[in-house]
Formats: structure tokens, C-alpha cells, sequence
């Protein structure tokens, strides 16, 4: 497929960007994909795959790098895929490069800043960038299933629904069908608050419960979910699609979920910085479950779930005794 850009640029050499990379590379587009270290770009350039992030993703038309300005230069479209703590640096320092007046920034962040609280696009706002230009991408796509060919969905959100489409149509191909969506708001803390839901339901398989307990924990997550976004602007619909409902269920169910793993190890009796350990790449439930507290609080919202999944990661609370507490809450309305 031709598309009117000759290069987009993807900054994050996680697995994430990795698979976003891929997705463009296999339409056919020049992707320059930016990593952190000097490492990395080494060894994307020696062997044209992530070898330790999602290897055998093989990156038929990119470039590597590690100087940010060369990854950025002249392109349209600007793919970011770092963590939620890393993206007010990188928004500061991308702000003051020479850009192309047009460039439109996609972000792929799911997580939250863990002391203000801010989606990604408010940082990127605060840089500098201009929210016109600026769209979230967000949904159920676990990076090593996509790229070993199955089928997903996303959705991109934007102010503008002119870039919104336009986002669309770069990224949409046979493996990952691509919606659009007006609620920013939504499409970001719908990707950002289901990583905690994810690390309480790791928990859950990590201490041996079964089905009915995940069910009844998605269930309630989703719903503490959406009483937050909704408290902080956003629709209720979007929570019940694919960056919201449909990235819950694949987080929460998943072994190739990082939140997930993060809370099978800690239901195991490990501690935060044992499973992170185990892990390895960042889990962006634990910096949310932080942020989404902090915003609780703001907007006068009760998140039991979150609590308790606080508690376990960095207050030291047994994690049984975490699910006594939460069974052992006064009874209410299930529409509370």
C-alpha cells in the first residue's frame, strides 16, 4: 500500500514500539525506529530484529537509531511508544527539535504519571505540542500475538478527526483493524486504569483462585474504571470498547500480559521488586495505580480494587488478606 510520507518515526524499542514498527514495516512503510541506548540500535541494526524484546519480529524496512533528532527529522508521523514516566523527558526534549510543521505524534502510552496524574496528552500539551496533531492509540494487542500474526483490534482518539482517520489509515491492514474515536479522554484512561485491574487479577491466579473470581474482579474493575473516567470527562460507551472492556479482558487473561505477570508473582509472595525482577519490562500498572489514587481523590471517586492493589505493592499487605478486605467491604447497590 502507498501512503503519502516516505518515513514514519517510532520512538520506544520495547517490545511495543517493536510491534507497532513491524505492523507499518509489513505494509510496506519506512519506519525509523528509535531506541534509548546505543545498545539497542546496535543490535536492531546487526540483526534487524528486537532479540530481546520480541524476537523474530523481523523489521523489513526500518532504520535504527539512537540520536533522537536524526529519528525525527522530516517525517509525518511520529509513533511513541515509552512508558507513562518517561514521556514528560522525551516530550520536553522533542519539543524543542526541528520538526516538520505538519508532523502528526501517535501516542501508544497506557499508563499515567505517577505524581500528577496526567494522561499522556496532557504532557505533551504542556511541552508544547499542539493537541490537533496529536492521537492516542489504545485497544487489546498484546505486542507477541501480533506480531506472531493474529488478528486484533484498536482505536485511535483525537480532538481532530481529520488526523484521527488519517492515523487510521496508516495503521489499518489484514492483522490490526483500526476504529476512531472523539473521546481522548477516554481512550487514554481506559488504556491506562485497566493495567492495575490486570496486576489485581494476577494476583487472583497467582494465589489459586479460579474463573469465578477473575469474573467477579473484571466485573468490579471495569466498574471502578468508569467511575473514574467518567468523573474526569470521559464518555461511558468508550469504557465498554476496545481500549477500555476489550484491553481489560485481554490484559487480565493473558501470560503475555506484563501487569498480569507482575500480579501472578506477587500473589506468589514475592515482593515489588522481586517480580519486577522477574518481569523485566515495565509493568505500567504500578505507576497508575499511584496516579489513579492520586486522581481518585481529586474527583471524590472510591476504588476499592486499586486500594488494595496499592496496599500489596507498596505498603507490604499480604495479598490474602488484601482479597479479605475487599470481600469483608460494607454490601451496596451493584450500579455503586
Amino acid at each position: 500500500m502507498s501512503l503519502p510520507v516516505p518515513e514514519v518515526a517510532v520512538l520506544g524499542a520495547g517490545s511495543w514500539g517493536t510491534v507497532l514498527a513491524w505492523l507499518l514495516c509489513e505494509k510496506g512503510v519506512r519506519v525509523r525506529l528509535w531506541a534509548r541506548s546505543e545498545e539497542m540500535a546496535r543490535s536492531l541494526t546487526e540483526k534487524g530484529e528486537n532479540v530481546k524484546y520480541l524476537p523474530n519480529a523481523v523489521l523489513k524496512n526500518a532504520t535504527f537509531t539512537a540520536d533522537l533528532a536524526e529519528a525525527v527529522h522530516d517525517v509525518k508521523f511520529i509513533v511513541v511508544a515509552v512508558p507513562g514516566a518517561a514521556t514528560p523527558e522525551l516530550a520536553k526534549t522533542l519539543c524543542t527539535l526541528s520538526m516538520r510543521d505538519d508532523a502528526v505524534l501517535i501516542s501508544g502510552t497506557k499508563g499515567l504519571h505517577p505524581e500528577s496524574g496526567l494522561r499522556a496528552s496532557c504532557i505533551w500539551a504542556q511541552a508544547g505540542w499542539p493537541l490537533g496533531r496529536y492521537v492516542a492509540l489504545s485497544g487489546p494487542n498484546l505486542a507477541k500475538e501480533i506480531a506472531d500474526g493474529v488478528p486484533t483490534s484498536s482505536v485511535v482518539a483525537s480532538q481532530n478527526q481529520d488526523a484521527a482517520r488519517v492515523v487510521q489509515s496508516l495503521f489499518n491492514s489484514l492483522l490490526f483493524r483500526v476504529y476512531t474515536s472523539s473521546d481522548l479522554v477516554g481512550v487514554e484512561l481506559g488504556g491506562a486504569l485497566k493495567n492495575v485491574i490486570a496486576i489485581a487479577a494476577g494476583v487472583g491466579d497467582g494465589l489459586g483462585y479460579g474463573d469465578n473470581a477473575k469474573a467477579s474482579l473484571l466485573t468490579r474493575g471495569w466498574r471502578e474504571m468508569t467511575r473514574l473516567a467518567v468523573a474526569l470527562g470521559a464518555r461511558e460507551s468508550t469504557l465498554y470498547g476496545l481500549s477500555g472492556m476489550g484491553d481489560l479482558f485481554a490484559t487480565c487473561m493473558s501470560a503475555h500480559s506484563r501487569n498480569h505477570a507482575l500480579g501472578v508473582q506477587l500473589g506468589k509472595g514475592e515482593s515489588l521488586q522481586q517480580a519486577r525482577a522477574t518481569v523485566v519490562q515495565t509493568a505500567e500498572g504500578v505507576h497508575t495505580t499511584r496516579a489513579a489514587l492520586y486522581l481518585a481523590r481529586e474527583a471524590g471517586v472510591e476504588l476499592p480494587v486499586t486500594q488494595q492493589v496499592h496496599a500489596v505493592l507498596f505498603e507490604g499487605k499480604n495479598a490474602q488478606q488484601a482479597v479479605v478486605d475487599l470481600m469483608q467491604r460494607q454490601g451496596r447497590d451493584e450500579d455503586e
